[in-house]
């Protein structure tokens, strides 16, 4: 099939990069030196490790998925191997689709390499294995697959530099899901249709966020399953709707 070719090809060309294996090394190695911090308590050292680790799988997997987002097309283009490819019999929305899966697997075997370490580490330093951090691993992903989308989307139409803050300043706005839901309530009208502007047009990857809630226990889920199986239907259909608006610019774009 011309869309896996085209995502083999992209997972490939991604693991060869060496910006993405420092920064997996890096995070790696941050994670297996949590239990270094001795001077706590077991219960203190434990909520620490599981934080940290979480932190560090969020925030690497995030600059691996917008460095591999804003480049996978650009970077064809910009080769003008883009020519090459679809003078093939391969239709544009196969090379969307393609580079889209390609840069998906690439930030799964990141994180998948990560979350190995990390539940190694809390088995050794808890003796237990820890179900609940899978999860928050699993969301995770699923945040990052959004995130792909939104930059896959992006780089259709911007370059990789506008891409870039486009797609990380979106995440972090994504991030304050909270703080916009609170102002739906506003008095004030127009703060309230901002509010509501920006609360359902951006994705709301606050909604992944479920660290502190796994930590912390004492913060109620009343539906763990349900809260999860919501929210990656969110990320599907979501990112679904943004490759189908990348396929469209990118079908009308003069390359």
């Amino acid at each position: 099939m011309v869309t896996l070719a085209i995502a083999k090809q992209t997972l490939e060309d991604m693991l060869r990069r060496k910006i993405l294996l420092i920064l997996l090394i890096v995070a790696v190695a941050m994670i297996a030196l949590g239990p270094s911090v001795g001077f706590l308590s077991p219960r203190e050292s434990s909520a620490v490790l599981r934080s940290l680790g979480l932190a560090v799988i969020l925030l690497a997997g995030l600059l691996i998925t917008v460095l591999t987002g804003i480049q996978v097309i650009p970077t064809e283009i910009e080769r003008r191997t883009i020519y090459t490819v679809l003078s093939k019999p391969v239709q544009r929305y196969e090379f969307v689709l393609g580079k889209f899966l390609g840069g998906l697997f690439t930030v799964f075997v990141m994180l998948a390499s990560m979350g190995i370490v990390f539940l190694g580490v809390l088995r050794y330093q808890e003796g237990r294995f820890s179900p609940d951090m899978v999860m928050g691993v699993i969301m995770t992903f699923f945040q990052m697959m959004l995130l792909g989308a939104l930059a896959i989307f992006f780089s259709t139409f911007a370059t990789p530099v506008v891409n870039f803050f486009m797609s990380f300043g979106l995440f972090i706005v994504g991030n304050l899901s909270s703080v916009t839901e609170s102002l739906l309530e506003n008095k004030n009208v127009a703060t309230r249709a901002v509010a509501t502007l920006v609360h359902y047009a951006i994705p709301n990857f606050g909604n992944f966020n479920i660290q502190n809630k796994l930590i912390h226990p004492q913060v109620v889920i009343k539906n763990l399953n349900m809260f999860i199986m919501q929210n990656v239907a969110y990320a599907i259909i979501y990112s679904a709707v943004l490759l189908i608006l990348a396929i469209i610019v990118f079908d009308r774009r003069e390359v």
